[in-house]
């Protein structure tokens, strides 16, 4: 009964939404009346469908001509009045098919400053939408990592099946300096170490709302491990180079290579899609670390080389600073000798 009067009261708020929107943009453009109400459609307060396909599509072809800012600023607005576990959560999964499919550069979420003010969501009418209500914190600060790697990379292009857009990216990286190389690394990796902090699926979410959001972010992993490779195999070329980076690089380096292997486990999970990709990357990350071990012992070994050599140097120094003083105390007996031998000789002359 209680599932019933849920499902009851959920029809009708859908149908009151549409009704009022219907009403309130009756006077706006055709596109924006039709962003909205598309919007609404595919945000319904149902517990277990995921939003409508056909309707996120609407959202999406309006948002890649001029009223792009217009289908941004509703799926925030409708994130930021609903109290509604299924409400929010569905738009967050269809702010996320926005944010990657639209051709708009979207500039509205800034790193770390909670710009979908979800951070204190909380949905406690339901056991269901207790469980859930964490799943969505993450789910909006997720996004604003998402968004942040679009403005440091530039775009999010589709490279798990394209070697072509895999060689370009490639060749566009291996122009930039290693400082920014390794700033686009960082920011990539944040966004890993994001995903790691994922809370555990609901147990009584197991449907197909969290298989769509499980769905989009393993999309988003293997491209974001993809641009971490294609950057990290660039920084090994130049490792190997006659003039290697500088050790401010060869440190910041080691750091991510810890913060990777840091990730793998909670990563573990997601291997399976690209099973040969993901082989490829952490064996890249092994390789790495090899050769960085590898650099470490050679550089103690010159290290004690160096030391040994000083050492060498300074006993030689030693030695001949002993030897000179012995040669000093010779010189110095000889011409006391003479000079003894001279005054014996006047003495004699002075007796006769």
């Amino acid at each position: 009964m209680a599932k019933l009067k849920s499902l009851i009261i959920g029809k009708v708020k859908d149908k009151a939404s549409i009704c009022k929107a219907s009403l309130f943009y009756s006077f706006s453009s055709k596109s924006v009346r039709y962003i909205h109400l598309a919007l609404l459609k595919s945000t319904t307060h149902t517990s277990h469908k995921p939003p409508d396909s056909n309707y996120i599509a609407d959202v999406v072809s309006y948002s890649n001509g001029r009223h792009a800012p217009v289908a941004f600023a509703a799926v925030m607005w409708r994130l930021q009045v609903t109290k509604n576990a299924f409400v929010a959560i569905k738009s967050l999964i269809v702010f996320h098919i926005l944010i990657k499919s639209s051709r708009y550069k979207f500039e509205g979420l800034d790193r770390g400053r909670n710009s979908l003010k979800l951070n204190d969501f909380s949905d406690k009418s339901s056991n269901l939408t207790i469980e859930l209500s964490p799943w969505i914190i993450w789910y909006g600060r997720y996004l604003d990592s998402l968004s942040w790697i679009l403005k440091v990379v530039g775009s999010f292009p589709n490279l798990t099946d394209s070697s072509k857009e895999k060689s370009k990216e490639k060749d566009c990286v291996s122009s930039y300096q290693t400082g920014y190389i390794m700033r686009q690394t960082d920011s990539l990796l944040t966004f890993l170490e994001q995903i790691c902090t994922r809370p555990d699926t609901p147990l009584l979410f197991q449907n197909k709302i969290v298989d769509e959001i499980r769905e989009l972010v393993i999309q988003d992993y293997f491209t974001v491990v993809i641009l971490v490779m294609i950057r990290l195999q660039v920084l090994n070329e130049r490792l190997t180079k006659p003039e290697p980076v500088g050790d401010s690089s060869l440190n910041d380096l080691r750091l991510v290579l810890m913060r990777l292997e840091e990730c793998k486990e909670s990563l573990r999970g997601f291997f399976w899609r690209y099973r040969r990709l993901a082989e490829d990357f952490w064996c890249l990350v092994e390789t790495l670390k090899a050769d960085m071990v590898h650099s470490d012992k050679e550089m103690v070994n010159l290290t004690s080389l160096v030391q040994t050599t000083v050492k060498d140097d300074e006993e030689m120094v030693e030695l001949a600073s002993s030897v000179q003083t012995e040669w000093v105390t010779f010189d110095d007996s000889e011409i006391a000798m003479s000079e003894l031998l001279k005054r014996e000789s006047e003495w004699e002359t002075f007796d006769d």
